[in-house]
């Protein structure tokens, strides 16, 4: 591995430095090892904090290249610098992009539309089936989707790409020798095994911290032609990943909600300020001139006219109760108990907080 490029590494893991100090001194330097070389009285002269350099003398002592290749290696991990012609094209024009990407799997194809997908992580019913089914529309057309991995709506976003037979990238906010949250570790290596992959400028150790999230969402619009939101609530972090999108002159889409929802606020506030409403896949698939969506699977089996009658009568958007389907549908409790199971086993509905059922996305 290049020299220059573990100094860059380097550089880019000094707290405090950040990406535009960072710049000013690879502006005034010739190479980033002089950088790391550089003497005190040269530092200075490029109006650093004392605390920044202070941090950076530590920072020579503590870090080492052997340590950093050692950890690429046992994390299935590569470096890649703004200087590599495999730099993403649309993260490199943006007004900030790292100078390292840290990644596993791959990252993403140049030349083809890329989407970030972002929203609430205590996302509703209708949030999350919402997110799920258009990601799969989407990836079954081609697009790229780009999330946080997180909880709730970056979740579903995933396993609607993958169900789509497309390609998905997670974009962190922590090291990746840190999966978070602990229970989407599956989920990524899934991602990475089916031509996707994990991307983060954060070195190997650091915890996804408070901070880190908004720096984060700045990565997740640089690397899409857009952003869509799905569900947010008033001061979600979502809205900050719009805002860089139009800082950047990219597309920023939004999913309605209900005006009741505390979880729409945001959302529709972009909507009341010039977001580009979403009200099926093929808004977005039309936006950008992809006219042939495909069209939705058939089922492999064939409904009763009871199993039928009960699946309308769950909803896509709202858990209903088994005592409240016993109503809807006035089915003896025996039988009602048997029809949920099937329905269940044919992935057609699924339950929520353990005494609901809802419909399952993209059914």
């Amino acid at each position: 591995m290049e020299p220059e490029l573990l100094y860059l590494a380097a550089l880019q893991s000094v707290p405090g430095l950040g990406i535009h100090r960072l710049r000013t001194l690879l502006h005034t330097f010739p190479t980033a090892q002089a950088v790391w070389q550089a003497p005190v009285a040269a530092l200075r002269t490029c109006k650093l904090p004392a605390s920044v350099i202070e941090n950076l003398q530590k920072h020579r002592q503590q870090w080492s290249a052997e340590d950093l290749l050692k950890k690429l290696k046992t994390y299935n991990t590569r470096l890649l610098s703004i200087h590599d012609p495999a730099y993403p094209d649309l993260l490199k024009a943006t007004a900030s992009p790292p100078y390292i990407l840290y990644y596993q799997g791959v990252l993403p194809p140049p030349h083809t539309l890329s989407i970030a997908v972002v929203g609430a992580r205590k996302a509703t019913p209708y949030g999350g089936n919402i997110a799920q089914t258009l990601c799969r529309t989407w990836a079954q057309n081609g697009i790229v989707i780009i999330s946080g991995g997180a909880r709730g709506i970056d979740t579903r976003a995933h396993r609607g790409a993958l169900s789509g037979k497309g390609k998905t990238f997670v974009v962190v906010a922590s090291g990746l020798d840190i999966t978070y949250p602990r229970e989407n570790k599956k989920l990524f290596e899934e991602i990475a095994a089916n031509g996707g992959g994990i991307i983060s400028e954060y070195p190997f150790g650091v915890p996804p911290q408070a901070p880190n999230f908004p720096a984060r969402n700045r990565l997740l619009a640089g690397l899409s032609h857009g952003t869509v939101v799905v569900e947010a609530a008033a001061r979600s972090g979502s809205l900050i990943t719009a805002d860089f999108a139009l800082e950047e002159g990219r597309d920023v889409f939004t999913v309605p909600g209900s005006i009741y929802s505390q979880m729409s606020r945001g959302s529709n506030a972009l909507l009341r300020n010039g977001a580009i409403p979403l009200t099926c896949a093929e808004d977005l698939l039309e936006e950008y001139h992809r006219t042939a969506p495909v069209a939705a699977p058939t089922r492999p089996f064939t409904l009763s006219l009871e199993e039928e009658t009960l699946l309308h009568a769950i909803s896509y958007e709202t858990p209903v109760s088994s005592e409240d389907l016993l109503v809807k549908t006035g089915l003896p409790v025996t039988r009602l108990t048997a029809l949920l199971l099937q329905l269940q086993l044919h992935q057609l509905i699924e339950t929520w907080n353990g005494t609901q059922y809802i419909r399952k996305a993209g059914t």
